[in-house]
């Protein structure tokens, strides 16, 4: 009997203490004395028989949370928050119907959630962007948490992909030159499929990052879905070009081709075509193969982009271009004629028919050029130089046509061109 009764006693002497050691640090955290709460609560939480109750994690998770808060003493837990965060967590395993956390609706919960989101959006605006990203982080990872546990306050619940939060992660890791760690939270925004105008560069972000990391299996996904849910955004096919090798023709044309069958509608990549195939055909000594073919499908991407885009200038320039040198080709030709037949004057004719028709051609393109670039207040070098150029073929077509004052007047013109 005497055994047993010892035995007692020592059990209600331990009780005993336990419950004194909580209710000091109850206590202390009345007092708001936090600094000596934590000190206590430390103390109680390396006793292995009280790590293993709820009551020490619980305290020490607010205590810590409320350190994290005080200017004067957060130094004491440099890093309080997720400390507080950590031990509520040990809470909710050690205490599986969270009574205390249940009757406050998880508030401590949303309460270490708020503060690192605005403590992180903060430092993002003050360009810290290396701790806005640990901040928006650890944000996350408590969002996390509690959208797993199912936990709302006032009825306000987590959405089950908070793609904001997500953007503000990988953002602040770009700006902090983390290119790496903006690839893993953009990922998670370009694998869901979120549309919507503020998220296209994120699509473009991933080809740009698997591009430069030589990842083409990945830069072709993404491409893929950037295009399928951005179908009206001209970089994917400006990518597609770029990953082509401009000094290949064959290729590079074949995948303008290839785009524009993707991409019907797009007037500059038209555009573009139109100039890769007139440097192909008139720059250089030595005129190209196919030069003929190549001369009719200048004529039709430049007409296609106008159709698309009537009030596009460098179009009606290129087919202006084309056409002087068309008409140059004409004279070349019609100046090897040597022989004075029959025969060859008729040829002589037919050129010269010819070399009028394109004249007439030229003239609409250049025309329309030319008022546009007249109606400007002031013009970039590129537009001075092209409306001089526009101004001179006017001038040498009329001057082919014949009509000599017209000739004259637009060579009035170009000479007034500063």
């Amino acid at each position: 009997m005497q055994k047993f009764f010892l035995s007692f006693l020592l059990i209600v002497a331990a009780k005993c203490s336990f419950e004194q050691n909580v209710d000091d640090v109850k206590d202390l955290i009345q007092k708001g004395q936090w600094d000596k709460a934590k000190t206590a609560v430390d103390a109680f939480l390396t006793k292995e028989k009280n790590a293993a109750k709820w009551e020490g994690w619980w305290y020490k998770g607010v205590i810590y949370n409320e350190l994290a808060k005080n200017d004067q003493l957060k130094n004491l837990v440099p890093n309080g928050r997720m400390e507080a965060f950590n031990a509520f967590k040990k809470y909710y395993e050690t205490d599986t119907q969270a009574i205390q956390a249940t009757l406050e609706q998880h508030v401590r919960l949303f309460d270490i959630y708020s503060r690192f989101f605005d403590l992180a959006d903060s430092q993002f605006v003050l360009k810290k962007f290396d701790d806005a990203f640990t901040n928006f982080k650890n944000s996350y990872l408590v969002e996390e948490y509690i959208a797993a546990k199912g936990y709302e306050y006032n009825n306000f619940k987590f959405p089950a992909f908070d793609t904001v939060l997500i953007q503000n992660i990988a953002l602040s890791a770009y700006m902090a030159k983390k290119e790496d760690s903006a690839a893993v939270y953009y990922k998670k925004i370009a694998d869901q499929k979120i549309v919507g105008k503020d998220n296209v560069d994120v699509y473009q972000f991933m080809v740009e990052y698997y591009s430069k990391k030589k990842d083409m299996l990945n830069c072709e996904k993404y491409l893929h879905l950037g295009r399928e849910l951005f179908p009206d955004n001209d970089f994917w096919y400006q990518t597609e070009l770029a990953n082509t090798n401009e000094k290949d023709k064959k290729a590079l044309f074949a995948k303008y081709e290839e785009l524009l069958s993707k991409y019907p509608n797009k007037y500059i990549l038209l555009y573009n075509y139109a100039v890769e195939l007139f440097n192909y055909a008139y720059v250089g000594d030595n005129k190209p193969a196919d030069y003929k073919e190549v001369q009719n499908k200048i004529e039709w991407a430049a007409k296609k982009s106008l159709e698309l885009n009537t009030s596009y200038i460098e179009p009606n320039v290129v087919l202006s271009m084309h056409f002087y040198n068309k008409a140059y080709d004409l004279q070349e030709e019609f100046s090897k004629i040597k022989g004075s037949t029959p025969a060859d004057q008729k040829k002589k004719n037919d050129i010269k028919a010819q070399i009028i028709t394109t004249a007439d051609e030229l003239i609409p393109f250049a025309q329309t050029a030319y008022n546009a670039y007249a109606a400007k207040a002031t013009l970039n070098p590129m537009e001075k130089g092209n409306y001089k150029k526009v101004t001179d073929y006017l001038s040498y077509a009329y001057e082919i046509k014949g009509m000599k004052d017209k000739a004259a007047e637009y060579k009035k013109k170009l000479d007034s061109i500063q």
